[in-house]
């Protein structure tokens, strides 16, 4: 009955399905739905009316992102997308940000409590030079991850339009921060900047940077929320880090040492035996050649 109403009413602007236990299959056909509302509004000669969507806590994940992205492609109307708690993965993070890479009037993403990983962060970072409206970008609990983070810290310094920025939780540490500090002195229409939880000191001289750009724009720091929070990197995982670091050194120098050892094989003189071996190989070739073989 659902999929009947959205694929027909062409006029619809607002699509709330908050907590719906929908799934990847109910999903699927929500989303099908929209494309099938697309194709009427482009045969009756007018465009999509639809400009939000919201659609958190549906147990959605990867299997149902392909269809959403298609749909948001298609419509290309789309100013508002709230998806958060999916539990949608770095492949179907990905293919949703592509879909939405079309609506360039989209002002407000939200896909927080779903995992980026540093893929899904690549694709967030290619696509938000797209939206050049974006004011609320809410991409915390995300794990975005170290490089990650910074691929879309980075990617943040294009968008001016920026009124609201949650990063939190996603374990983000020093350069990262350092990198945000960059970006922030663009961004002079900020308004909150939540970032609890990440991998950074909350007195250390990296927030003081981000303190003195928001400084620069004549913005208040008190607009960053709490750092309460903040994770630090535990000795085991430094051990961890330092230990892949040393084997990735150990590897480099045994490629030394093998590189060495095909250098000396291929620069020393033969030995009788040797020389005996390439004549009589030699020797066998002549042969073939003259016996036609």
């Amino acid at each position: 009955a659902m999929s009947e109403f959205l694929s027909k009413h062409t006029g619809l602007q607002v699509l709330k399905l908050n907590n719906n236990g929908l799934g990847i299959h109910g999903g699927t056909t929500i989303a099908s739905a929209l494309i099938k509302c697309q194709a009427e509004c482009e045969k009756q000669g007018k465009e999509p009316a639809l400009h939000t969507i919201v659609c958190g806590r549906n147990r959605l994940e990867n299997g149902a992102a392909p269809a959403f992205a298609n749909a948001f492609a298609a419509l290309k109307s789309l100013r508002e997308v709230r998806m958060p708690q999916n539990g949608i993965r770095p492949e179907g993070i990905a293919e949703l940000v592509n879909g939405l890479a079309s609506n360039t009037k989209l002002a407000i993403l939200d896909l927080q409590d779903n995992t980026f990983t540093h893929s899904g962060s690549a694709a967030l970072a290619s696509a938000l030079p797209s939206w050049s409206a974006l004011e609320h970008l809410n991409v915390g609990d995300c794990l975005l991850g170290p490089t990650g983070g910074r691929l879309v810290i980075e990617a943040l310094e294009d968008r001016s339009t920026l009124k609201v920025v949650n990063l939190q939780y996603n374990e983000i540490e020093q350069d990262g921060a350092i990198a945000l500090a960059k970006s922030l002195k663009t961004l002079k229409l900020l308004e909150s900047l939540e970032l609890n939880g990440n991998r950074f000191d909350a007195e250390s001289n990296a927030v003081e940077l981000i303190k003195a750009a928001l400084s620069e724009n004549d913005i208040d720091d008190d607009i960053i929320g709490s750092l309460s929070d903040m994770e630090e990197i535990t000795d085991n995982e430094e051990e961890e880090e330092s230990e892949s670091e040393q084997s990735e050194e150990e590897e480099e120098e045994e490629e030394v040492k093998d590189t060495s050892a095909m250098d000396e094989d291929i620069t020393r003189p033969k030995t009788a035996s040797e020389t005996l071996e390439d004549d009589l190989a030699d020797l066998v070739s002549q042969m073939k050649k003259q016996l036609n073989v």
